[in-house]
């Protein structure tokens, strides 16, 4: 009777560099997953799979240079982003073979993360030959691109060979459920670029046996990340280990569901939600990047009410290292590059620049992740404000407003009664004004990214919620007014309930209200004011 799963034993006989002795560790994070509401969310660490850098690119680069035409040639041909994780792992695979890189790169924008993979790929065994853009790159060099070249490697490595190097990381994480190591994952996120990594691992999670949703977080535009092209990819990876004499069970892949919402203006380009998502993740021992893991953990986050009480696994890909630098290697870049990164850098921004541009990425970031992971107030009745932002202001109210021993908090109004005081007292704002308060309040939420450390507010304690306040005033800025605005937000919410009154004496209003019907007070057609002239 035929095997209904695969071992990753199963994969032995193909050639491979060995550079991936094992299974990746595997971090919990069960605190994080309780924030989220999920039964459990396990980190697979690709970025310490390998003693080798290139994150996830090393396992299909350890089996397609073991194979002809690469495992001969003197020289590689690639391409990617100026600071593509899959150049990376090539130099760092062509220091170790004695070989040669030929590198073409185009430009994406700059941050530590790009600047840092570019200064090694420079420092490396390579030749970089620059173009401006993408577009650029396909018209001057489609077959680079499409892996059609002599000794060309396609981008990310999304060959048959490469893909079937993540179809072993999924066989081996279909080996650790059933070893009873890791909890059977209900869904796997995984950022989705050129696509060998999520059909790879989609393939193998079936092949063993795990019945799991692949949720592939695109980071590059529609016509490269379709459903197309991931099935081609698997299909290629099945007729690769045909090829090598692998049996495979009659098993269906884990199922893609491609994720577009967290693209944002373009690939390589960060969202504000990828940039929280990264210090979130920092404040966890996580080193994500803004380009791909960055926006696979937004996501993830943002998608939480969809995956509540279920199993998470999420896959991180890149390399998460300091990589070494000659110190000459700018001096090694094409001169059309070195001029425009020099051009880049010398426009760095003010300290000014860096708070405004900061302030509103963490205005933007809330317009992206404002639904994943909220528990919602109960009974909150708002009218002006979302349940995320009245979660917010209720946060912000336990830091503010002082836990004294003879004071009216904790005695006072409940956090759901402060916002729904605050937001009773919005309704009469104009228009604009109103919309004011909104980026007030998703600048609270998510400038805790602006120190790199701390998750986003609401899930801070208070005492560490009332730092982060403290911080933010210390960095200047519009920052202070924002905090202020925040402070006398909750305490507009928090005096409205007649239960604080006794605390400062005050008794009431003197005069019961008057109802009346807005019938009444309309003047009678052709009225006019006292005193004007017909």
């Amino acid at each position: 009777m035929p095997a209904t799963t695969l071992e990753p034993a199963a994969l032995d006989g193909l050639p491979r560099r060995g550079w991936v002795p094992g299974p990746a560790p595997i971090t919990a994070l069960p605190e994080h997953a309780a924030a989220l509401g999920f039964a459990s969310l396990h980190v697979q660490r690709d970025d310490q799979c390998s003693p080798m850098p290139g994150g996830s690119k090393v396992r299909k680069l350890g089996l397609l240079l073991a194979a002809p035409p690469w495992s001969d040639a003197p020289r590689w041909t690639s391409a990617g982003g100026i600071g593509s994780g899959h150049l990376v792992a090539l130099v760092a695979a062509a220091r170790f073979l004695g070989r040669h890189l030929e590198a073409h790169v185009f430009w994406e924008p700059l941050d530590e993360t790009i600047l840092g993979n570019l200064a090694y790929v420079a420092s490396g065994p390579t030749t970089l030959r620059y173009h401006h853009g993408r577009v650029g790159l396909a018209l001057s060099r489609p077959r680079l691109l499409t892996g059609h070249a002599v000794s060309a490697i396609g981008p990310g490595a999304s060959e048959p060979l490469g893909v079937v190097g993540l179809v072993r990381a999924g066989l081996e994480v279909a080996a650790q459920v059933r070893a009873g190591t890791l909890p059977a994952p209900d869904v796997v996120f995984v950022p989705l670029g050129t696509g060998g990594t999520a059909a790879g691992l989609a393939l193998g999670l079936g092949l063993g046996g795990q019945r799991c949703t692949v949720r592939a977080v695109a980071a590059v535009e529609r016509p490269l990340a379709g459903p197309v092209r991931l099935k081609h990819l698997q299909d290629e990876a099945r007729v690769a280990l045909a090829e090598h004499r692998v049996n495979l069970p009659a098993t269906e892949a884990a199922p893609i569901e491609v994720v577009r919402g967290a693209l944002g203006l373009g690939y390589a380009r960060p969202t504000a939600a990828a940039l929280a998502a990264c210090a979130e993740a920092r404040a966890l021992g996580l080193r994500l990047e803004p380009v791909y893991s960055g926006k696979a953990w937004a996501a993830m986050g943002a998608e939480a009410a969809r995956w509540q009480g279920r199993h998470v696994l999420f896959w991180l890909t890149p390399h998460g290292r300091d990589l070494p630098r000659d110190p000459d290697w700018r001096d090694r870049l094409p001169p059309a590059l070195a001029r425009r990164l020099a051009a880049t850098e010398r426009r760095g921004p003010s300290r000014r620049q860096v708070v405004g541009g900061a302030v509103a990425v963490a205005a933007l970031g809330a317009a992206a992740v404002r639904l994943g992971g909220y528990h919602r107030l109960p009974g909150f009745p708002g009218a002006v404000l979302a349940p995320w932002e009245a979660e917010v202001l209720a946060a912000a109210a336990e830091a503010l407003i002082p836990d004294t021993p003879g004071g009216p908090w904790p005695r006072g109004p409940s956090p759901t009664a402060i916002a729904a005081g605050a937001d009773a007292y919005l309704r009469g704002l104009p228009a604009p004004l109103a919309r004011d308060i909104h980026t007030l309040i998703a600048v609270i939420e998510h400038g805790t990214g602006l120190d790199l450390r701390l998750p986003r507010f609401t899930r801070l304690g208070p005492r560490s919620r009332l730092a982060c306040l403290q911080r933010l005033v210390a960095l200047g800025g519009p920052l202070p007014q924002a905090v202020r605005g925040l402070r006398d937000l909750c305490l507009v919410g928090f005096w409205q309930d007649p239960s604080t009154w006794p605390a400062i004496g005050y008794a009431g209003p003197r005069l019961p209200p008057v109802r009346r019907d807005y019938a009444e007070l309309v003047a009678p057609p052709g009225t006019l004011p006292r005193g004007a002239l017909r």
